[in-house]
């Protein structure tokens, strides 16, 4: 801080003033008095000396011709305290009002992410041995993509294979390259990534993040779900955090990251278009209860993870519909997981099958047939020593319900039994001819 002139005069008038609030006479004004008001050859009258001059032994003598100035009453002045009580209460003013003005324009700018869409925030829950530690973290949108993919992203892996092919005939014809995504989930080296990115391989060579390269090799495949598990010798291995995706809801933001076209740690983002679909895989194989999602996915992406806001892999990213935009499919990782587990297990997993083949019930369907109940799934067939079959359910038959859930799509009955066990028994009800029946089904072996 700095003092300019008029501070200055201030405190130089402030120490001439006595306790009476007088202004006392400097030394310049006794030194040179005014005597202009004297009248000329008056001599005041002599008053008793106030000192006495101990060295000289005498009072000092009285200046003849010479009056003191009577004193001039002055107004008191104002205490430089106030100033600076005034200025001190500017500054606290303007800082609450900076702070509060912020914290009102946050609260304005977050309550409204239509109208301020690039401070959308979310909550993120943070995998343990993270940053976050398992702690919920609101931030930015832009902010959670990014913490994602850095808790993520060391343990994605490209996969790098050798295959023999062959012609038309059955014969090989020479050997073919091609590669994919996987991901780490244990330390010592387990990699989930789908079958037919190692099917048939010969070689297989899994290429870290940092570099690192692993001769790798098949423990397990699963056609049905188009799951496959690899192993690589290591220790201490990045590995990812797999999350639960039946919490997911439609347009749940995720993030696929992978190897497109072996551009390596591509990673793209996009919503959950839709849950539980059932899916051609190919001509032979159906896959149920995936996931859908327009987050883009190409060649060479096959195998890597989805992953939600939090780092966690919620999916595994199979297949495109070609020559459409934003149609991926993702096998849940729910699915991936019961895989995982019966390979390591059993070697294998066989899945549990209900026996039937029905259609989700529709208008036209329920008109042709003479069908009383107004949604479910209908059953075209019963297939021969199925637990169907032995627990009384008939071709016509509608299904409602199962164990409590309603059933009102094909979709909806597959997922739910694949996510049983072979053995399982399940509560059948159904609608026969407007008479609601039930049936407890053991589930067999898938045939």
């Amino acid at each position: 801080m700095y003092m300019t002139s008029k501070h200055l005069l201030q405190v130089r008038r402030h120490d001439m003033i006595d306790e009476n609030g007088f202004i006392k006479p400097d030394a310049e004004e006794t030194e040179y008095p005014d005597t202009s008001n004297t009248v000329e050859g008056y001599v005041p009258p002599e008053t008793p000396p106030t000192t006495f001059s101990q060295s000289e032994g005498h009072f000092p003598p009285t200046v003849q011709g010479y009056s003191t100035p009577s004193p001039q009453p002055q107004p008191a002045r104002r205490s430089n305290s106030g100033r600076v009580f005034l200025v001190w209460g500017l500054i606290i003013g303007l800082l609450l009002g900076s702070v509060l003005g912020g914290i009102l324009g946050n609260y304005v700018v977050m309550s409204n992410p239509g109208t301020f869409p690039w401070a959308r925030t979310v909550s993120a829950t943070y995998p343990v041995g993270t940053s976050g530690s398992g702690t919920t973290i609101v931030t930015t949108e832009e902010q959670a993509i990014e913490n994602a993919v850095k808790i993520a992203s060391p343990a994605v892996v490209q996969i790098n294979i050798t295959s023999v092919s062959q012609n038309p005939f059955g014969f090989s014809s020479g050997t073919q390259e091609g590669l994919g995504s996987g991901f780490i989930i244990t330390s010592d080296g387990y990699v989930l990534t789908n079958n037919h990115v190692v099917e048939n391989a010969t070689k297989i060579t899994v290429m870290l993040k940092d570099g690192r390269e692993f001769s790798g090799k098949v423990v397990g495949t699963d056609t049905t779900s188009d799951v496959a598990v690899v192993k690589i010798s290591g220790t201490n291995l990045p590995t990812v955090q797999l999350g639960d995706s039946s919490t997911l809801a439609v347009g749940q933001k995720v993030i696929a990251i992978g190897n497109p076209y072996g551009l390596s740690q591509t990673v793209t983002t996009g919503v959950i278009s839709a849950l539980e679909r059932n899916v051609q895989a190919s001509a032979t194989e159906n896959l149920v209860g995936v996931v859908q999602t327009d987050a883009a996915i190409n060649p060479g992406n096959s195998g890597g993870p989805l992953v939600d806001l939090s780092g966690r892999v919620v999916g595994m990213n199979t297949m495109i519909y070609q020559d459409a935009q934003g149609l991926g499919f993702s096998v849940s990782i729910n699915t991936a997981k019961k895989v995982y587990n019966a390979i390591i297990k059993d070697g294998k997993i066989t899945w549990p099958a209900l026996g039937i083949q029905g259609a989700t019930l529709t208008t036209s369907i329920a008109q042709q047939y003479n069908v009383k109940a107004s949604q479910g799934v209908y059953i075209v067939q019963i297939t021969s020593g199925s637990g169907a079959e032995a627990a009384g359910l008939k071709a016509g038959d509608v299904i409602t319900t199962i164990d409590d859930k309603s059933m009102t799509t094909i979709d909806e009955v597959l997922s739910y039994i694949r996510s049983k066990n072979v053995g399982d028994t399940v509560q059948v009800v159904a609608d026969r001819g407007g008479t609601t029946k039930t049936f407890s089904v053991v589930l067999k072996a898938l045939g």
